[in-house]
């Protein structure tokens, strides 16, 4: 997936466990994706509402990402997210 984001720019946060970022877009603050550093490559995931056709995707899974292990989020996140280019 490449992601190339149009505006004034993103800001970044943290999440609580320090292992992902969190990219915002600085003019709104709307959450934009979400991405880490797993195996030298980083991987993500973009906010799907901010798609257009968003209704053709699947639905949503629901998780409790606190409720995980640092080890189990990095496992998660290698299997279902695609590799961010463009940050």
């Amino acid at each position: 997936m490449s992601v190339a984001f149009i505006g004034d720019g993103i800001s970044t946060k943290q999440n609580g466990d320090q292992l992902a970022n969190f990219y915002y877009c600085k003019a709104c603050n709307e959450l934009l994706a979400v991405g880490c550093n797993i195996n030298g490559q980083l991987r993500g995931a973009v906010n799907s509402n901010l798609l257009e056709g968003v209704n053709q995707l699947g639905n949503p899974i629901q998780i409790q990402p606190r409720l995980l292990s640092a080890d189990e989020k990095l496992e998660r996140w290698d299997k279902l997210w695609g590799v961010l280019n463009g940050f």
